[in-house]
């Protein structure tokens, strides 16, 4: 049986960075359900005011969990079953391995943590800046941290992301018309 080759043609900077913002948009639309959902239940098991769950430190920290899980499992399940989110479609790009495969879940994990360490502290530290001006500093601090996988993306000899290369994956870009299920996708 002849093993076929194919070549996929990389994402460049420029898609990539423009599809983290539009992701990002995305991302808040779906954190905002969660997010009411989140206070909806929390309100009717335990019969306190919403205000309770950002006063008190356990259901703060079971909210934190419950966002973090369903994020996860967002990305997860998208880059696992079709290699690309909502964003990653409009930007016609594709997450494989960098053997060509589907993302594997150990790979999944590892690009979905690093990236969260780079990308997840600014939005909570400007939050807290905004009402305490101690946490200024942290703040841009972690909106330096945004951009350190696409300045890595410059000095990286293949273009990819520091999440990318620390997972074996890549973004590349999709033709239009391209099957649903192609040779990226098997294994």
């Amino acid at each position: 049986m002849a093993e076929i080759v194919i070549k996929y043609a990389a994402a460049g900077w420029w898609r990539r960075f423009l599809s983290f913002w539009y992701e990002a948009l995305l991302l808040a639309a779906i954190m905002l359900l969660l997010q009411a959902v989140s206070q909806f239940l929390f309100q009717q098991a335990s019969g306190l005011p919403v205000t309770a769950l950002t006063d008190l430190p356990w259901p703060r920290a079971l909210n934190s969990v419950w966002l973090l899980v369903w994020v996860f499992a967002w990305f997860a399940l998208c880059w696992r079953r079709g290699g690309r989110t909502l964003a990653m479609k409009a930007w016609r790009m594709r997450l494989i391995m960098v053997s060509g495969g589907r993302p594997t879940w150990p790979a999944i994990l590892i690009r979905f943590v690093v990236a969260g360490v780079c990308y997840g502290p600014a939005l909570p530290l400007w939050v807290l800046a905004f009402h305490a001006h101690d946490w200024l500093l942290p703040a841009w601090l972690a909106s330096a941290c945004l951009f350190v996988p696409f300045i890595w993306a410059w000095f990286d000899r293949d273009g990819q992301l520091l999440h990318d290369r620390l997972a074996g994956t890549r973004l590349v870009i999709t033709q239009r018309g391209q099957p649903k299920h192609d040779a990226a996708q098997q294994g």
